[in-house]
């Protein structure tokens, strides 16, 4: 990287690090103050006067006026906005729609306001990081992001990628410093996208490789071998291979990046000939930070790293956690590198965090939580979040279980644990009981069966699901597999994020089992024997929090994809 882009990074970073070191010193005065803020701009809005936010003078006020909602509620208005209509929820206009998949089986339209943009959390997260790792600026860095325009709305709004919007949109001089130009990013196929991308990052220097999700990290590492010989030829030509799809327009833009370089090719080929494999280890051996998820269902993926980033033994490079994000907003700024810990963005959004045990206690009832705000929450215990962002989301039960794990200063420092009632997330796909459950009774009704009960459990380890049913009646070998290719493509269909994890692969291909008549009553008897009363031992449909358990007993037959 050169002295100037380094410079600029770090000058962007200590500038946006500077409201949150002033949030996080006095945590209840920000998020009053950012409260007031959030209604004063706001309250002449559709939803502001609807609820009396010029009335609002405190989260108490707040929280007896404005109703908790999640997106089905907002669905209406947001779609308002999607048409082009304004002043509907913010006063601003949004610049962008971050897209993410739905519940209901409609993907999610999240407005990304100017407001939202400035938020800065990526660059408070570099402003640590380069503190305690200087060298990851040394060189080049290589990130993986989702194109920024994927398409446009019926009021001709774009939607797309809030992280590729930023690559997309970084000065020259911080494009720069990156060994992969965003036009790589617009590639289509994921396995063309991410060998141009390997390209690129084994000809530079690279000292540090963001992206949130570990499995991408894997899958790059994994991918360079096995196409070794071919990205060795490519950097000694200096070309693309043919064997990838990537459109005319886009290879072009590339070329002038794409450099001969025989002495570069030269020396991975002695890599490769020496340890038997191509490992980062060797082809990026001043890698200073990998910025990744390392908490959460995720983490399994971290330990998978060390076989390409420390074959040897002599040191796993550092890894730190890239934070608690979501479409809807970045919700924590990981600040140290250990755990997967990050302190609460006091500084750009307002928490309310219900203890997990009011939840499970009344799933239903959300009037009888208690809703606490940042201040006051404690150490060691897990809480549900409800956020309110600039992007007019207020109140917005995001459905996600944190647990706060220390303090940093005044402010929260919070890992994720899972997500809440309803819902799994191994990779990023985020799975709803409602699109499992519609996933199977549409493709027991294509294969002409019925399915009596049913459990998704996600296996972690394999990092796919395993769905386990119990048929009302005999099906042969062969149309369990068109059922679970059925299941499988419905899921798809249903859900865009899953989707994506299958054709990238980060997601593998489910299990189908079927199991033997029976297996849910004794599962429910099994739950009384343990304690529970009759009317409590109700089968999970969609395990988030126990993951996939073996019950070779009760497996009649077992059907895989691939």
């Amino acid at each position: 990287m050169s002295g100037i882009a380094n410079v600029f990074i770090a000058y962007a970073a200590r500038r946006a690090a500077a409201p949150f070191e002033r949030a996080v010193a006095d945590t209840r005065a920000a998020q009053n103050a950012l409260l007031a803020e959030r209604m004063r701009r706001n309250r002449d809005t559709d939803y502001g006067r609807e609820y009396g936010f010029a009335e609002i003078r405190s989260l108490d006020d707040y929280a007896k006026r404005v109703p908790v909602v999640d997106y089905e509620d907002l669905r209406p208005r947001i779609d308002r906005i999607t048409r082009g209509e304004k002043n509907v929820l913010t006063a601003e206009d949004p610049v962008l729609f971050a897209q993410t998949s739905g519940t209901t089986g409609k993907p999610k339209f999240i407005p990304v306001t100017p407001t939202c943009r400035k938020a800065g959390g990526l660059t408070v997260w570099l402003h640590y990081a380069r503190h305690d790792h200087p060298g990851m600026f040394k060189g080049q860095i290589v990130t993986i992001v989702s194109p920024a325009i994927e398409g446009y709305t019926e009021g001709h709004l774009p939607y797309g990628s809030t992280s590729g919007m930023v690559v997309k949109e970084m000065p020259g001089i911080v494009q720069s410093a990156y060994a992969v130009p965003y036009d790589a990013f617009e590639i289509e196929s994921y396995e063309a996208k991410y060998y141009a991308l390997l390209r690129l990052g084994l000809a530079a220097n690279v000292t540090f490789l963001a992206t949130a999700n570990p499995s991408s990290v894997l899958m790059l590492a994994e991918m360079a071998d096995r196409n070794a010989e071919s990205l060795i030829r490519d950097v000694r030509d200096g070309a693309l291979s043919d064997a990838f799809e990537v459109s005319p327009a886009i290879r072009a833009a590339l070329a002038p990046r794409l450099k001969a370089d025989p002495a570069r090719a030269k020396a991975l080929e002695a890599m490769r000939a020496r340890r038997g494999r191509l490992v980062p280890a060797d082809y990026w051996p001043g890698m200073a930070l990998l910025g990744c998820w390392k908490g959460g269902t995720v983490g399994a993926y971290i330990k998978k790293l060390h076989a390409w980033y420390d074959p040897d033994g002599e040191g796993m490079v550092p890894v730190r956690d890239m934070g608690y994000l979501a479409s809807e907003a970045r919700m924590s700024v990981p600040i140290s590198d250990r755990g997967s810990g990050g302190v609460l963005t006091v500084h750009s959004n307002v928490f309310e965090l219900v203890p997990a045990e009011d939840v499970d206690a009344r799933p239903d009832d959300h009037e009888s939580w208690r809703y606490l705000p940042a201040a006051d929450v404690e150490v060691g215990k897990e809480y549900y979040v409800f956020i309110t962002t600039s992007g007019g989301l207020y109140r917005y039960d995001i459905n996600d279980v944190i647990e706060v794990v220390d303090r940093y200063k005044t402010a929260p420092v919070v890992e994720f644990r899972r997500k809440g009632r309803g819902m799994t997330n191994m990779t990023g796909e985020k799975l709803s009981v409602n699109q499992l459950i519609q996933a199977i009774q549409v493709a027991a009704e294509a294969v002409g069966t019925q399915v009596a009960h049913f459990r998704g459990e996600p296996d972690l380890q394999e990092s796919r699901y395993v769905f386990k049913l119990e048929l009302a009646a005999p099906l042969a070998a062969d149309r369990r597999r068109v059922l679970l290719e059925s299941i499988d493509h419905e899921l798809g269909r249903l859900n865009i994020e899953y989707q994506a994890k299958r054709k990238s692969d980060r997601l593998r291909a489910p299990v189908l089992q079927v199991m033997r008549e029976g297996w849910y009553e004794r599962g429910k008897q099994k739950l009384v024997a343990e304690g529970r009363r009759l009317f409590q031992a109700k089968t999970i449909l969609l395990d988030a929090k126990q993951g996939y358990r073996p019950e070779p007993d009760e497996v009649e037959g077992e059907e895989r994809l691939g």
